[in-house]
């Protein structure tokens, strides 16, 4: 049985919200926001770039609130955060050079579609539907610009643990949609709405589409591929590291220094030495 790809897939989630309708949705039950117009969406490129579609920048939305730019963040990079937030700052350094003002700048709003976010934070945020972000002053911690920029995460992983283990009725239904972890599931949180039944068949159809799952096929390749990159390098780094400590050892070096300079215990550095 072939696999099914469904909302937490990057290019499923984008060739799937490809109408206003659609978005409109998105914006309102996430944030409670209207849509005034779609100024760039991946829905511009033709079908013949598919292969750039994955590349392409996320949505950006001018809403009754501000600008709003949807990221969708499915698997964990230590760039994505930095990434987001400079990707943000040239937003509202292109609405500046527009109003040619300091003064009336559009509130920008950062939507982030959020999988695995424990790991973006250095807290937890596993019972946490939305966070909020603003810029605050390090020394009185008090928000500070909070008109001019928003970052808002929604921790996707939520509402998948409520598939396995909570109350789908008891959650909002079209965030349970975009967490399903299958076809039944989709199936059975969208029946009866149609503007989530409609989303519902799209991915359906992009399921068996051959161009669609090639790209996906594709991008699965890289993200295993880079994650082997990196385990490489990291066991390569561990491995440098600890001939650097075995030849210590030899020199005479004392293991309190080691621990010092490496930032191992000495428990490791002992055991290292016995290798």
């Amino acid at each position: 049985m072939s696999k099914y790809y469904t909302f937490s897939t990057d290019v499923i989630f984008k060739n799937t919200f490809d109408t206003e309708e659609s978005l409109k949705r998105l914006l309102s039950e996430t944030l409670n926001l209207n849509i005034n117009k779609i100024y760039k969406s991946n829905s511009e490129l033709s079908v013949d770039n598919i292969k750039e579609r994955r590349k392409y920048l996320d949505l950006i939305l001018e809403t009754d609130k501000g600008i709003v730019n949807v990221e969708i963040n499915h698997g964990y990079k230590d760039e994505i955060p930095n990434r987001n937030f400079l990707y943000l700052c040239k937003l509202i350094s292109t609405s500046v050079r527009r109003s040619k003002s300091y003064i009336n700048i559009n509130k920008h709003i950062q939507l982030n579609i959020t999988w695995n976010l424990k790991k973006y934070l250095n807290f937890d945020v596993s019972k946490r539907k939305i966070i909020y972000f603003h810029l605050a002053d390090d020394k009185s911690h008090e928000i500070i610009h909070d008109n001019l920029f928003e970052i808002v995460h929604i921790n996707m992983d939520y509402f998948k643990d409520v598939w396995y283990y909570g109350d789908v009725k008891k959650e909002n239904p079209f965030l349970m949609l975009l967490a399903a972890p299958t076809e039944d599931e989709m199936d059975e949180i969208s029946k009866g709405d149609r503007v989530m039944e409609e989303l519902n068949e799209k991915v359906k159809k992009l399921n068996q589409d051959s161009e669609i799952l090639d790209v996906i096929i594709e991008d699965e390749e890289e993200i295993i591929a880079n994650s082997l990159y990196e385990k490489g390098i990291e066991k390569g780094i561990n491995q440098n590291r600890d001939e650097i400590v075995k030849k210590m050892l030899e020199e005479g070096s004392d293991i309190k220094f080691i621990s010092k300079v490496t930032g191992l215990s000495e428990k490791e550095i002992k055991n290292i030495g016995k290798l």
